[in-house]
């Protein structure tokens, strides 16, 4: 009934109705309904926003064993949201969710690996988790999978796959593999050089302000690759990217100014 009220399935939508529901139904212990009341609560819909509060119903969801429970735990823990911040804890629930098949958990478990935080560096771990959760079509562990191809981390180094990778990533609007994308095309990196493909995915993720893809944006703007040569559209893509403190876009401009 609380999910009717929060999604509009066969009623008015009604936020307010859909936390009485949620409320009755955790309060005997559905653990479905304890993790959409800790949302509820951290996001403040409809009621007062209480992270504190937020967090005892995602505990109380976690502990029975809901997944989506444990990853947003995990996450409260992480950034220290309605509880002391504790990576070890974090951690520990990240495992716990991503062990039951939680992309977002899988991902993140995956990050933890990649950088050694609380646990010994491990790219091969890392690179399990990340290939889990993107196989799941979870884009930020797409764009991480590129990343480990490209580079050759706990997998042998395949430019295609990295290549392949960013462009589910990138298809899904992620803008950060669409610049990777934008760099595979343009360096011809995992594919056939395309100066066309390399500015349109560099635009694509300009515009959703990326600093790096504005800046190699300006730089293609500036030496018309895949596009018209236009100083003043490169200055303009320049000056978006160093607003953002990109240093190599300050360098450009300075470097037009001279």
């Amino acid at each position: 009934m609380g999910d009717c009220y929060r999604l509009g399935d066969g009623v008015e939508q009604d936020y307010s109705e859909a936390f009485k529901w949620y409320q009755l139904s955790a309060e005997q212990g559905d653990s479905d309904a304890q993790f959409c009341l800790g949302v509820m609560y951290q996001n403040g819909i409809e009621i007062d926003r209480s992270l504190e509060l937020a967090v005892d119903w995602y505990r109380k969801s976690a502990e029975q064993g809901n997944a989506d429970a444990q990853c947003c735990l995990g996450a409260c823990y992480c950034l220290g949201d309605g509880v002391e911040q504790d990576d070890f804890m974090a951690f520990r629930w990240y495992q716990l969710s991503a062990e039951q098949g939680n992309s977002v958990a899988q991902c993140l478990l995956g990050d933890y690996y990649c950088s050694g935080q609380c646990v010994d560096q491990d790219y091969s771990e890392a690179f399990k988790w990340y290939q889990l959760s993107a196989e799941q079509d979870y884009s930020d562990a797409q764009l991480r999978l590129g990343v480990l191809y490209a580079e050759g981390l706990g997998v042998e180094q395949n430019l295609v796959l990295a290549a392949d990778w960013y462009r589910k990533s990138a298809e899904q609007g992620h803008e950060e593999a669409q610049c990777c994308l934008g760099d595979c095309y343009r360096l011809g990196d995992g594919v056939d050089q395309d100066y066309s493909a390399a500015f349109k995915w560099y635009q694509l993720s300009a515009e959703q302000g990326d600093p790096e893809a504005r800046f190699n944006l300006g730089s293609m703007c500036e030496k018309g690759l895949g596009v018209e040569r236009n100083l003043e559209l490169a200055i303009d893509w320049y000056r978006k990217s160093a607003e953002q403190d990109f240093e190599e876009a300050v360098e450009a401009l300075k470097k037009i100014d001279e």
